[in-house]
């Protein structure tokens, strides 16, 4: 999918920033608890109130040129259900559409990035094509597909909480990844700010696959 690899949680939080649709430094916090935690970058935006789903998946949709779509209101293919593992669902919050010979279309909850999706395709030998889908929306049908998936969510909460008991009990030792982190970030920003501005023209999304 053209332009794919733009899709970054770097980018993202720069035009947020940008926008000032967040503050500085909740951005800050919010890639730096995905670096160190694991916690996708825009569920940590979402779930601590600083934006609405809404509104970052119009971010998303507008800035990548991706189409949107309410994983509820798709019939499912069988094909797509059996295409990739759940755990490989569970742990993305992803939800499987439909499936045309490589192709596997999937309603991502907002955004993943250019190196999950490449490590999907990667792993399980096919092509995906996302759509823009809503955090609440992937969690209540993924549960509606997989009766095990609000347990796993509760396993994979008490797993970040002890991890993060972990670190704090490490004391001084996550000081200097915080600070490598932050360089990277600032190198990101210092970039940005000095790459030439150019008007993007506009793209028409993709059409949406045929309904069942």
């Amino acid at each position: 999918m053209k332009g794919i690899e733009k899709i970054t949680s770097v980018r993202l939080a720069e035009i947020l920033s940008e926008r000032a649709a967040v503050a500085s430094e909740v951005i800050t916090d919010a890639l730096y608890a995905q670096d160190r935690h694991g916690e996708p970058f825009v569920q940590i935006l979402v779930s601590g109130g600083h934006i609405t789903e809404w509104d970052l998946a119009k971010i998303v949709t507008e800035n990548f040129n991706l189409p949107f779509l309410m994983a509820g209101n798709y019939q499912i293919s069988d094909a797509a259900k059996a295409r990739l593992p759940k755990e490989v669902l569970f742990q993305h919050t992803l939800i499987p559409l439909d499936v045309f010979d490589d192709i596997v279309c999937v309603a991502m909850p907002v955004m993943l990035t250019f190196e999950q999706i490449m490590k999907i395709q990667k792993d399980h030998n096919c092509d995906v094509f996302p759509y823009v889908g809503l955090i609440s929306e992937n969690k209540k049908v993924l549960t509606d597909l997989h009766k095990d998936y609000p347990q796993w969510v509760e396993q994979e909460q008490k797993r970040r909480e002890e991890d993060a008991k972990k670190r704090a009990a490490g004391g001084k030792k996550g000081a200097a990844g915080a600070g490598d982190w932050m360089s990277i970030f600032d190198a990101g920003d210092q970039a940005t700010k000095e790459a030439p501005k150019k008007k993007a023209s506009p793209a028409s999304p993709p059409p949406a696959p045929p309904k069942k």
